[in-house]
């Protein structure tokens, strides 16, 4: 068998036994979303009793996203009612910490476990928080609110997740024949011909905006750092389109070990954009 057909093969079989559910983001620009929607920015759901949250200095974040999942039809390991809320400071690095990408104090990641309905937009806007639609706001990802509705799908790995090394030596013993250890191996096996026919034999249908499945980046998977293995599990992806954009084209994730999410601890979140 020639090679480009085992590559094709392999790919075939990584795509089998890497097989998962998750979650696809669908934006709707053309719907106007109420203030307890699921949507991209705008003014965020709250109530008067909970501490807004602010960052190092004491300023207030923007929201990068809810998603109200009283009215989306998921499964667990992610919440089945309750809102989900994602906030990011506005300045250059967006919040993101370098040297901790889990401290949340220029990003915060917000659980309600119910939502109070008699919360509308005007009560909201009396509050003053910070919109991302407004003027001033520079550096954001994206400057209109957008609507946004999960659909189930059928996520594979790609090139760059770190769960590529669990599954790259049993697609490869199983196709080749031949032992790969565990570990970024897979780019000494291949050349760039091959690595590239590779990742395009695992392309499927379901886009880079995303809850659960496996995660995508321009650069690398903060997660090959030690210190960040336990965040496995991808809890919220946005990647750059005609409605958003990171910085040169990036993209954005948000991680959270699995035991947490079952858990709804949003304690612990490992936040990382890169372009």
């Amino acid at each position: 068998m020639a090679q480009n057909d085992k590559i094709k093969e392999f790919a075939d079989a990584l795509k089998r036994l890497s097989k998962t559910d998750n979650y696809q983001i669908n934006i709707l620009p053309d719907m106007t979303p109420e203030i307890c929607d699921s949507k991209l920015g705008g003014l965020p759901y709250w109530t008067p009793d909970k501490k807004y949250p602010t960052n190092s200095e004491g300023k207030k974040l923007l929201l990068l996203s809810q998603i109200n999942f009283d009215r989306e039809n998921v499964d667990s390991p992610l919440p089945t009612n309750g809102m989900l809320q994602f906030f990011i400071t506005d300045d250059i690095i967006m919040g993101m910490n370098y040297a901790d990408q889990t401290l949340q104090n220029n990003f915060r990641v917000i659980y309600h476990e119910k939502i109070d309905y008699s919360i509308t937009k005007e009560i909201i806007k009396s509050f003053n928080f910070p919109n991302s639609t407004e003027k001033n706001v520079q550096f954001f990802p994206f400057k209109k609110e957008y609507k946004i509705a999960l659909q189930k799908k059928v996520d594979n790995i790609k090139y760059g997740d770190i769960h590529l090394d669990n599954f790259f030596p049993i697609g490869y013993k199983e196709v080749f024949n031949k032992e790969a250890k565990k570990g970024r191996t897979y780019y000494n096996i291949f050349n760039y011909e091959e690595r590239d026919r590779l990742n395009l034999g695992l392309e499927n249908n379901c886009s880079n905006d995303k809850m659960l499945g496996y995660a995508h980046f321009t650069q690398e998977d903060p997660r090959y750092n030690k210190k960040y293995e336990e965040y496995d599990t991808l809890l919220f992806q946005i990647n750059s389109s005609q409605y958003v954009m990171w910085g040169d084209v990036g993209i954005g994730n948000f991680f959270i070990p699995k035991k947490s999410l079952l858990e709804k601890d949003f304690s612990k979140v490992l936040y990382n954009w890169d372009c």
